[in-house]
């Protein structure tokens, strides 16, 4: 018969597993003309979502879009269980600005190419691990076709 601390052992060990793989999230894009007259189209982020289940139906549901994903890992989230309005921030290298305001100065929003480079559960992880790239904070399971999140300094 197994002693109880190995039967522990194997328990934390399936959940382990369980949680590394409920820490995968999709960000999804979706190409769609621009309402900029300087650009042909715009490729937001539309969404960030925990299951692929949920860009099938993100699909679906805009055919007009050119719906496209990708899995990400989310940093620091071992012990949290990622679920829809959970916060997290992304990270991105270079921002293209699609517009300017009256000033002239860029706006950043909708980018005509995003390339996020990680997703963090806190801001104070991702500013210590990305020091000089661009934050993006974005909620999970929101969707909006203009670009979900905003974009902080």
């Amino acid at each position: 018969m197994p002693s109880l601390s190995s039967i522990l052992t194997k328990i934390k060990i399936r959940l382990g597993s369980k949680y590394s793989e409920d820490q995968m999230v999709y960000v999804v894009y979706g190409k769609q003309p621009s309402p900029f007259p300087d650009l042909e189209y715009i490729e937001p982020i539309i969404a960030i979502v925990a299951s692929e289940r949920e860009c099938f139906a993100i699909q679906e549901k805009y055919l007009d879009t050119k719906v496209s994903w990708e899995a990400r890992k989310v940093q620091g989230a071992e012990s949290i269980d990622l679920v829809d309005g959970c916060v997290l921030y992304l990270t991105h290298t270079t921002l293209s600005s699609y517009d300017e305001d009256a000033d002239g100065n860029p706006i950043f929003g909708i980018m005509e190419n995003p390339q996020p480079t990680a997703l963090y559960c806190s801001r104070g992880a991702a500013e210590q691990q990305a020091p000089d790239q661009y934050l993006h904070i974005v909620t999970l399971g929101e969707i909006n076709l203009r670009g979900v999140g905003e974009f902080l300094e």
